[in-house]
């Protein structure tokens, strides 16, 4: 009895503490009511709109009414509907109760898409979720970012005429909050224009952010007027003017793009006065540089003279035609620049990372030799033992026993060679920019022995970005990534055993060196040193020119090597095309190619010269590459102590210098070539234009950096990928029309005597082709080489 009455008491008791656990405010309680008090607002890119090759920042806005929270808030990307995502790329979050905080997180472009959602997590559980509204442009379209007093000053940019300016072009009125504390963080925009802006209202790190990406491949123009100084500021370095201070002009008739349309002065119009100090003024007037552009590492800059708002040149009809023929002069071929995602480009190095040179079969004699023991043991031995011991039914346990453990053993020893931690490979791309400056593009394998969570940092300003060989989709991502501006962290989460996992990266190197080159042409060879400034111990090293090749076994730092290689100018325009894929076959160690049936990581990597260097002629230039061992990367796995093995190939374009006598010779791929209008619509392809019947022109710039050249020959190479017969003219700026190609060049070949008629005041050489076929025809874009003596350095 006493003993029920017990029990009875219990299930009292047990009920009691039920029944005030659910009157209790709980945490799912508590959850749902976060869910109802915290609001989000999300959009991508700047003012909502985006580019999809860039890092773009997605701007959160919450807002608590409820207790005081904290979670993750994160990006979930790769949206297949039904809530499942592949990737979310997140930032911690605390926000107190009844605060509103604007949290940014950087995602790449090309993850971020119309279905894409912010969401606010607490241990793995959405709280709340909003849409990522925003607009995305492609790769094609160049995204203009404006700081400036006036957010209109640049609408003009984006009505430039089709028919000398073919890109697409948006333009992206800027706040000083919106402009990112890191340079790849800015890479989202193709041009950055200042102009009558207090660069002052920016910080530091923001200021550094435009130089680094500057002269990483950005283009900047400066402008301004009387208010120049205020708008350069700490950033006057890069301009190719040296600004003493302010004038005034009373004609602009050196702008006029249509004479019929000259720009009207009826009072002084005020410009900032000084002198080009490195570069080209493409437009003078009173002795004072208008415009003028310079190169800046990878990077170019434009100098403008006047302030873009101020009338009447704002409102001149003649602007935009003027602003479409000023770009391609000052920026060229960077108009036209591959602008792919990173991991659109990178499949020769995430091909090559796969192959871990500690990650092998194990050796097959090995294998042999336990399946020797195994069938010894499992047949004459036991036999004749059981037999023996007249014990032969026993064979129908021992011989199953003796497979697992044989089994285990073999799988066992397997693995120890293979080895016990983490396995990391690195392969990377480097290429040298001048100045010391570089551009690294990496990929990072990891290949774990056992199942579990792992976490890869990756040190340093860029872009990191997960390899996905096949998109998995779940409730809750898999692969969390927080994009830090000085690192980036990748969580990869239930990780399978015995499987790798693969991070691209793309980062500027600030101090990885050059090339010192004194290097000439003459006598039918090119002739001189090469010294290795770079941080890199380089192996197998070659120079190449053309097809021709000169090998050095190694090239530690500081180390100079002698070069000699035969040359002749109209050989160096044959076989044009393939270039690309030439190179990459070149720069190949001899050892790698030791075995044609197996495809070498060196042979896998170096085809990422073709995908780098698509569309342009620099391969004709002349080249160094090398290899290292050296991590170009640094990267870490959270409790693993790893020592990658790594391999990087690195290339740089060498200097030619003129002789001692003045005479040079500039391979094809030293100018830019760029399209001057056409008659029809025309599909970029990169090397070259699909168009119907009718006619394109193409601009080459034969100026270099202010040097005065006396042309010799002038070599020409065109083509079309189809083998389309097309008609070619040669512009003659002397009678303003075009003349035929056969009364120009001979061979191919234009001799010295006409570069006055058929090269203009500014170095620039006219081509018109054309073809009258039916259907869309290709047009390859053509080279040039040029041969002469420079008699203005």
């Amino acid at each position: 009895m006493n003993t029920a009455k017990e029990y009875k008491r219990w299930l009292i008791a047990i009920c009691a503490c039920l029944l005030l656990a659910a009157g209790m405010p709980g945490g799912s309680v508590t959850i749902a009511r976060a869910e109802e008090a915290v609001q989000l607002r999300a959009t991508a890119g700047v003012g909502g709109e985006y580019k999809e090759t860039g890092i773009v920042p997605v701007q959160v806005t919450m807002t608590n009414n409820g207790p005081d929270l904290e979670g993750d808030l994160a990006v979930m990307t790769g949206d297949r509907g039904n809530n499942t995502f592949s990737v979310a790329y997140y930032q911690p979050v605390s926000i107190a109760k009844g605060a509103t905080k604007q949290i940014t997180i950087t995602v790449p472009g090309t993850e971020v898409r119309p279905d894409s959602y912010v969401a606010l997590m607490k241990k793995d559980k959405v709280l709340v979720k909003a849409p990522v509204g925003g607009r995305r442009y492609n790769g094609d379209t160049l995204l203009v970012g404006v700081l400036a007093e006036d957010p209109d000053t640049a609408n003009f940019l984006g009505a430039l005429p089709k028919a000398s300016f073919s890109n697409e072009m948006k333009v992206l009125p800027m706040k000083p909050d919106q402009v990112p504390a890191s340079g790849d963080q800015l890479r989202m925009v193709d041009l950055l224009l200042l102009n009558n802006f207090a660069l002052d209202t920016l910080n530091d790190q923001q200021i550094q952010a435009i130089r680094d990406w500057t002269k990483s491949g950005g283009m900047l123009i400066l402008a301004g007027g009387a208010q120049y100084k205020k708008t350069a500021g700490a950033l006057a370095d890069l301009s190719p003017v040296e600004v003493s201070g302010v004038t005034q002009v009373n004609s602009l008739a050196s702008l006029t793009a249509d004479k019929s349309k000259p720009v009207e002065l009826n009072t002084p119009f005020t410009i900032s006065a000084g002198a080009v100090k490195s570069g080209k003024a493409w437009y003078t007037e009173s002795q004072q540089p208008l415009f003028a552009s310079r190169a800046v590492g990878d990077g170019k800059v434009l100098y403008v003279a006047y302030d873009l708002a101020a009338e009447p040149v704002a409102s001149w009809t003649g602007n935009s035609k003027l602003w479409a023929d000023t770009l391609i002069k000052a920026f060229g071929s960077s108009l036209d620049r591959n602008r792919e995602a990173l991991t659109d480009s990178i499949w020769p190095l995430s091909e090559a990372a796969e192959r871990i040179p500690a990650l092998k079969i194990p050796e097959v004699g090995w294998f042999a030799f336990f399946f020797g023991i195994y069938a010894l043991i499992a047949g004459p031995i036991l036999f004749y033992l059981l037999r023996y011991k007249r014990k032969q039914s026993y064979m129908w346990a021992i011989v199953p026993v003796l497979s697992v453990v044989t089994g285990i053993g073999i799988f066992s020893f397997g693995a120890l060679q293979r080895g016990t931690g983490v396995l990391v490979h690195q392969t990377g791309y480097v290429e040298l920019k001048g100045d010391g400056l570089a551009k690294a593009t990496g990929v990072t394998a990891f290949f774990v022995p056992t199942s579990g969570d792992y976490k890869v940092t990756i040190t340093g300003q860029g872009m990191s970005q997960p390899i996905m060989e096949s998109r998995r989709f779940d409730e809750v991502p898999r692969i969390w990534t927080s994009l830090q501006p000085d690192h980036t962290d990748i969580q990869f989460r239930d990780v399978e055993f015995w499987s790798m996992r693969k991070v691209a990266t793309e980062q500027t190197v600030s101090d990885a060196g050059e090339f010192a080159s004194d290097l000439s042409y003459g006598d039918g060879a090119l002739t001189g040193t090469v010294t290795n400034k770079t941080k890199y111990a380089l192996r197998d090293v070659k120079v190449i020119t053309g097809m021709q090749v000169q090998e050095f076994p190694e090239m530690a730092p500081g180390q100079t090597v002698q070069v000699k290689l035969l040359f002749k100018p109209d050989a160096q325009m044959q076989s044009r095309r393939g270039q690309n894929q030439r190179l990459s076959g070149l720069i190949v160690p001899n050892h790698a190619k030791a075995n044609p049936n197996v495809n070498s990581r060196e042979q896998a990597m170096a085809q990422i010269v073709e995908f780098k260097r698509a569309g342009t002629f620099q391969t004709s230039q002349v080249t160094i590459a090398g290899w290292t061992s050296e991590p170009i990367l640094d990267a870490s796995l959270k409790g693993e102590a790893i020592h990658p093995d790594s391999i990087a190939l690195v290339t740089s374009p060498l200097q030619i210098k003129p002789a001692k006598d003045g005479r040079v010779y500039y391979p094809a791929g030293t100018f830019d070539v760029t399209m001057a209008g056409s008659s029809v619509p025309v599909d970029d392809m990169g090397d070259g234009f699909m168009m119907p019947a009718g006619d394109i022109s193409f601009d080459v710039n034969l100026n270099r950096d202010g040097q005065q050249l006396q042309i010799s020959n002038l070599y020409l190479y065109t083509w079309s990928d189809d083998n389309t017969p097309f008609d070619k003219l040669v512009y003659n700026w002397k009678t303003k029309a075009f003349d035929p190609f056969d009364k120009v060049f001979a061979n191919n070949i234009m001799t010295g005597d006409k570069a006055a008629a058929y090269v203009s005041g500014d170095h620039v050489l006219r081509l018109k082709f054309s073809h009258q076929f039916s259907d869309h025809r290709h047009i390859g874009i053509p080279s040039v080489s040029v041969e002469g003596k420079v008699t203005k350095p």
